[in-house]
């Protein structure tokens, strides 16, 4: 599948009406995420308009082949949605999270921090051994920021409870306190 330009066109009791880009963003918004529009979804999400792609992709009513479409997506927000889209998550195969982990874009770190439990397909205490050593502050943070990751074991609290930044020191604590 590709990026493409898709037609929308509207014709109200026989007439047809001109329309645009600002309309296919519009429209797409208020679509019912429901399973039976599955198949529009998956026409949109090859959508040339990054908006229209990053509105699905916020969608529970996705294929699994759509989800691993929009994770390629160029436009980082699209990514972003999946990959913290708690449904969305348990699609992704453990090669896609590490091929994403490789990327080193902070954005998508830290939300696969935030939504490390979500990846039920994967390693997911590799994954935080890897997280938890990253060089970039906001990335550890977001590993210890919510309590409730199970896969962020006490091992790696104790190791975060010393971290030379004084929020993720602190946060990293409190969780094991919270244990």
């Amino acid at each position: 599948m590709q990026i493409q330009n898709i037609k929308t066109e509207l014709t109200i009791n026989g007439s047809d009406v001109l329309i645009g880009y600002q309309f296919l963003e519009d429209v797409v918004r208020n679509i019912p995420d429901v399973k039976e529009n599955k198949a529009v979804f998956g026409v949109l999400a090859q959508s040339e308009n990054p908006s229209v792609r990053e509105t699905i992709a916020r969608n529970d009513n996705l294929s699994k082949k759509i989800i691993h479409f929009l994770l390629n997506d160029e436009n980082q927000e699209v990514v972003d949605n999946i990959l913290s889209h708690t449904e969305h998550g348990k699609q992704i195969s453990e090669e896609t999270l590490f091929s994403l982990i490789a990327s080193n874009n902070t954005k998508y770190l830290k939300t696969i921090a935030q939504n490390i439990d979500n990846y039920v397909l994967c390693d997911t205490c590799k994954i935080a051994t890897i997280l938890s050593e990253h060089e970039n502050i906001s990335v550890r943070y977001s590993l210890v920021h919510w309590r409730s990751n199970d896969a962020v074991t006490s091992k790696i609290l104790k190791k975060l409870a010393e971290d030379e930044d004084f929020d993720v020191a602190k946060q990293a604590k409190e969780a094991l306190d919270w244990r």
